[in-house]
């Protein structure tokens, strides 16, 4: 029983003596950049660990001030030294420091927990605790004050100034370029506004057109597609023109469909659902109307332009087709 205790002893032992002997190779050091310090300066604190390369070390979160009146202005970043020939690793933080308090300051002992990667057991390395001295600017007594020396004046760079010539350089391109604009603007516009010429009607134009083509007999010189297409382009155009319905483009079915809110007499649109159903044979179907249906299909076409002018839709930008433009072609 004796001998079994003193094996569990040996074992717990050598458990151990692996972190311990790493543990003890760990070590921790502070150091100040200078042993005092006038009031307000600055001085750096450095703390130092050195550890075996696997070990995750906790390190300290720095507040804004330490005990004693000391103020932490900055903190820089916790730096990583490459294995020396004892595989340890070097970590080091420099910290400034300053005071504007006189007398003894002291920054106690750091404590750095660290543990071996993968295990749960902690250990612990403490620094050296460090003081310093912050000191006042002597002052003899003895001499009489001196008066207060007022600002002393600088020569002005050309650094200085650069912003104030580029404010004035972009100031007067801004007045130059509003005066460019107004006296372009005037030569532009005239003296005096020329009145518009009023619109002519699209009704009118279409039953021009239309006793144009009848003058031309294109039908009677054998050309009665050519007599039908340009009798129902005008009418579309004329439709499109007078009541906003995008007949140049539409069917014969659509178009009669497009005026019917229009409310036109019914014996007009009939007019002209005779001669559109007509053109289309014509056109489609080579059809070949007698004279008495062609004269008798131009003068519906006249009869729908008349009974439909008084319905006006009032366009600000008034169609042009070109198939009406191209009639003079015809």
């Amino acid at each position: 029983m004796k001998r079994t205790f003193i094996y569990l002893i040996l074992l717990f032992n050598l458990a151990f003596v692996p972190y311990t002997i790493q543990s003890q190779s760990v070590e921790a050091l502070s150091t100040l950049s200078n042993d005092s310090m006038l009031i307000g300066q600055h001085l750096i604190y450095e703390l130092n660990l050195k550890a075996p390369e696997g070990f995750e070390v906790e390190w300290p979160v720095w507040p804004d001030s330490l005990p004693g009146q000391i103020e932490v202005l900055s903190q820089g970043k916790v730096e990583k030294i490459p294995l020396d020939k004892s595989g340890n690793i070097h970590l080091k933080q420099k910290i400034v420091l300053t005071s504007f308090d006189a007398g003894r300051k002291s920054i106690s002992a750091i404590q750095l927990r660290f543990k071996p990667k993968g295990d749960t057991a902690h250990f612990t390395a403490e620094s050296n605790p460090v003081s310093f001295a912050v000191v006042t600017v002597a002052v003899d007594t003895t001499q009489a004050f001196k008066p207060i020396i007022g600002p002393v004046k600088e020569p002005i760079t050309f650094m200085e100034i650069l912003p104030w010539i580029l404010a004035l350089l972009a100031f007067a391109l801004l007045i130059f370029g509003i005066f460019w604009y107004i006296k372009r603007r005037r030569k532009i516009l005239p003296a005096i506004k020329a009145f518009a010429k009023p619109q002519i009607p699209p009704y009118l134009i279409a039953l021009e057109k239309l006793e144009e083509l009848r003058y031309k007999k294109l039908w009677q010189i054998g050309q009665v597609k050519e007599y039908y297409t340009a009798m129902t382009d005008i009418t579309r155009w004329y439709i499109e023109e007078q009541f906003r319905v995008n007949a140049v483009e539409m069917t014969t079915e659509e178009i009669l469909d497009g005026i019917k809110p229009l409310n036109i007499n019914a014996e007009a649109i009939g007019k002209l659902s005779e001669v559109l159903h007509l053109a289309d044979f014509v056109k489609f179907a080579k059809a070949n109307p007698g004279a008495m249906e062609n004269d008798l299909s131009l003068n519906h076409l006249v009869d729908f332009v008349n009974e439909s002018r008084s319905l006006v839709i009032v366009s600000p930008e008034p169609l042009i087709s070109q198939e009406i433009v191209n009639q003079e072609a015809v």
